[in-house]
């Protein structure tokens, strides 16, 4: 293409195609804590801690905004001054801000065993003012790593599941407007329990008598036991305990047998745990590890075994 006498002919560079993809705001919390030299960030692997470094005075309460982000979100605008970024790998996707411990209430970012960025803001001309926000970067689920069991034998090479942030149930639109049935389990725990589930999928009750999963939180996928009457078809009386499934044992003389099978767990409703059956990304992490530790069986609950995915 010929260029008129006068004009200066500019050669631009290739445009980047991969642009940033457009971040959308799934959910938020506002509460007010103690700040001691610092927050941290409770609920993962590593405990990422922010602190005003402008400040003098270390101790005092803060408001604070906590937002879930499905991608990097933009800078908040004016009036915000940021004051850390930080990566870390949360453990079920369920966090809570604290000092030493984890004083705040429980906030779900996103699923389990992901990588997270974090950042932290502080009101500009009002230092009382926090905002911390969380987005999903990748899959890390690792079955050595994270869910190496007890009694471990040497580990065999398998596929590894990788999956995206999409595909997991706290990252869909319908998870935005938690479901009715959510509102027994009270609070923030009926808002997790809900996203957790936003299909309406099928969910029963474990009393924890009969399975320790002890330290285990929401949104984690575990494998469970319980005992069951036998039916005529072989299912499970209620139609649950699908994912996974494994029968352990029978007993001919009193019509039961010991089933386990591999559930996502939602909450705690007094002392029985409400679970579903895990979706077949979720079990893919538990089926994987339990093929990676296959020297290690896995046992009855008596023993206390429960496996994170």
């Amino acid at each position: 293409m010929s260029v008129p006498q006068g004009m200066l002919a500019v050669s631009h560079p290739p445009r980047d195609t991969k642009e940033r993809p457009l971040a959308h705001l799934l959910r938020h919390l506002e509460e007010e804590l103690y700040v001691q030299d610092g927050l941290c960030v409770h609920g993962g692997i590593e405990c990422p801690q922010f602190r005003d470094e402008e400040l003098e005075d270390g101790y005092y309460t803060v408001a604070i905004r906590l937002e879930a982000w499905d991608a990097e979100p933009p800078h908040p605008g004016p009036g915000w001054r940021p004051t850390g970024q930080r990566e870390f790998t949360a453990e079920t996707g369920v966090i809570r801000l604290g000092v030493t411990d984890d004083t705040g209430q429980d906030f779900l970012i996103g699923p389990p065993l992901f990588a997270y960025g974090v950042t932290a803001h502080v009101g500009d001309q009002d230092a009382g003012r926090w905002l911390l926000r969380f987005w999903p970067v990748r899959d890390v689920f690792d079955p050595i790593v994270h869910l190496k069991p007890r009694d471990a034998a040497e580990p065999r090479r398998v596929p590894v599941p990788v999956t995206t942030a999409g595909q997991w149930a706290p990252m869909r639109r319908e998870a935005l407007r938690p479901p009715e049935w959510a509102w027994f389990l009270g609070g923030d725990a009926g808002s997790i329990a809900g996203a957790l589930n936003p299909g309406n999928a099928s969910t029963f009750r474990i009393p924890d008598d009969e399975v320790d999963l002890r330290g285990k939180g929401a949104g984690g996928t575990y494998r469970m036991w319980r005992w069951e009457w036998e039916t005529a078809d072989g299912r499970p009386h209620d139609g649950n305990l699908l994912a996974g499934r494994i029968v352990h044992l029978r007993d001919p003389h009193g019509s039961r047998l010991l089933a386990s099978g591999v559930v996502t767990m939602l909450g705690m409703e007094g002392r029985h745990y409400v679970v579903r059956d895990a979706e077949p990304h979720e079990a893919a992490r538990v089926l994987c590890s339990e093929e990676t530790w296959s020297g290690a069986e896995p046992t009855r609950p008596g023993a206390e075994e429960a496996w994170l995915g």
